[in-house]
């Protein structure tokens, strides 16, 4: 199986039921629109994300002019098969020497069974609950292509002394969603300027290989001295499949009388890479600690929606100090900031504790026309909503704890967050997806009028329960005096409004 050549891509026509597989050519040299077609959201996100790294490697077009005749048009199939040249072998599953994402001759005291190579599917709780039985049985090819970059792209590791990826552990992915999946793709492709400005040491790295073509050393190395389609690429375990048995069904997609993949071996291998290496499809944070700064990609550690962190997927800030961290949206954010095209994006990752997947988190969060002039609305847009969950949290935290008085002792206020995020989520997401950039104050204000009285109405019924507790009836007043404080503070303006221009 190669997948520069051969039919391995789970698709259907838009608005089309039925599913099929395509080649990379068919996908990007012709014009019908497709979608992916995978039964796990990870899966179709990872896919896309493979697609977009092998477009990558095919072409780089040299400046956003020569992209957007991609985005626009079909690729040309001469320049399909002369980026194909230069990675001929790059993509073949089952090469004899260099094997894609693998290395031949892995020692293991047993085979490992391919559900592993799909998060969550074993070793959680829940796992039971929201996949499939038999979901990683038997991989087809095509797949198992897909589960092998997740696993080293997106997912925290196989534990236990294994190497997570260049991110570190399950990190979020963002990148841009088109009308259809070859716009998409090419929509998170980066120019040759945006490589050299992502990554300043790109001349000197441009020509290397991927880590199954030319092997990591087991020593210390500087992120500085890994190239764009190396680090792309990077698979920081040692893996390598069984062979794939002839006539079987893929417990994935569904294709059947295939060749699927029963097993892998896997092994550790040790090495370092000092400091953060740039990956275009992932935003980062930085921080001062000591006088030092400190990068870290964006990752779930919490069950709050996506949405509180839509600020800094999209808007760029310096570190001032220690108590104001900066932000850095992927690099193929900031590209479509340039391109000026209205922004879909599409957002994934893993909530996990170590080794294990908590939860799988995929969405997508569109903004209105604008955005690209003044991407600090957003954030503002955020921060509002944030401050009228604070405000609703700092109330029912009073009437848990009782703020000297005799509190509930039931924690209401986390229940009441769940509750605010579940009540209000639709109107916040409405509020950005039709917000005009160019006078953003009336959508604002109409959001904080509703967020008020969501608020209002979700601290009545959270106290609603303990009314006819005497004990209580005081600590009631404090709190619904502290919550008339805080949206008091938050009421919305009568006249100005928010405006800004985003770096």
């Amino acid at each position: 199986m190669n997948l520069l050549t051969d039919p391995w891509i789970p698709v259907r026509e838009q608005g089309k039921p039925s599913a099929q597989k395509l080649t990379l050519r068919q996908l990007l040299c012709e014009d019908t629109k497709w979608e992916l077609c995978l039964p796990r959201d990870d899966m179709e996100m990872a896919a896309l994300q493979l697609l977009v790294c092998m477009a990558q490697t095919l072409a780089t077009p040299a400046d956003l002019r020569a992209l957007k005749q991609l985005i626009s048009k079909p690729f040309v199939e001469l320049q399909f098969d002369d980026g194909c040249k230069l990675c001929a072998d790059w993509f073949r599953i089952d090469h004899p020497q260099s094997p894609f994402m693998q290395v031949r001759g892995v020692k293991a005291n047993e085979p490992t069974p391919m559900d592993k190579l799909l998060a969550g599917v074993t070793g959680a709780t829940n796992s039971c609950f929201v996949n499939p039985a038999g979901l990683g049985e038997a991989l087809c090819s095509g797949c198992t292509a897909i589960a092998l970059f997740n696993q080293a792209m997106n997912v925290p590791g196989f534990g236990g002394g294994f190497k997570a990826s260049l991110r570190s552990s399950a990190p979020v992915t963002t990148l841009v969603q088109g009308e259809h999946l070859r716009q998409t793709i090419w929509l998170n492709v980066l120019t040759s300027e945006g490589i050299e400005r992502l990554l300043p040491w790109h001349r000197k790295t441009e020509g290397q290989q991927p880590t199954w073509i030319e092997p990591i050393k087991s020593e210390t190395f500087s992120a500085t001295s890994i190239g764009f389609l190396r680090g792309l690429f990077w698979q920081p375990a040692h893996i390598e499949l069984l062979p794939a048995q002839a006539g079987g069904n893929c417990s994935c997609c569904g294709h059947k009388n295939t060749e699927v993949h029963h097993g892998f071996n896997k092994a550790k291998f040790n090495y370092t890479v000092t400091g953060i290496w740039p990956h275009p499809h992932g935003a980062r944070t930085m921080t001062l600690k000591k006088g030092e700064q400190e990068e870290k990609y964006l990752s779930f550690t919490t069950s709050a929606p996506s949405w509180t962190q839509l600020g800094r997927f999209v808007v760029r800030r310096e570190v001032d100090d220690a108590k104001n961290p900066g932000q850095e949206p992927a690099a193929v954010i900031r590209q479509a900031q340039e391109l000026g095209v209205r922004l879909t994006l599409c957002i994934g990752g893993y909530r996990n504790n170590q080794a294990s997947i908590l939860a799988r988190r995929h969405e997508l969060l569109s903004l209105g026309e604008g955005w690209n002039a003044k991407p600090v609305i957003v954030q503002e847009v955020v921060d509002t909503a944030i401050g009228y969950r604070d405000a609703l949290n700092k109330a029912l935290f009073t009437f848990f704890k009782g703020g000297g008085h005799k509190g509930a002792g039931v924690p209401v206020h986390e229940t009441g967050k769940v509750q605010f995020y579940r009540c209000t989520e639709d109107m916040i997401l409405d509020t950005l997806a039709g917000l005009d950039f160019t006078n953003p104050a009336p959508k604002i204000s109409a959001l904080k009028e509703q967020l008020h009285v969501a608020v209002v109405g979700l601290f009545e019924e959270s106290v609603r329960p303990y009314m006819n507790d005497p004990n209580l009836i005081h600590t009631m007043a404090v709190s619904r005096q502290t919550m008339r404080k805080r949206l008091k503070e938050l009421k919305p303006q009568q006249e100005g409004g928010a405006d800004g221009k985003g770096k």
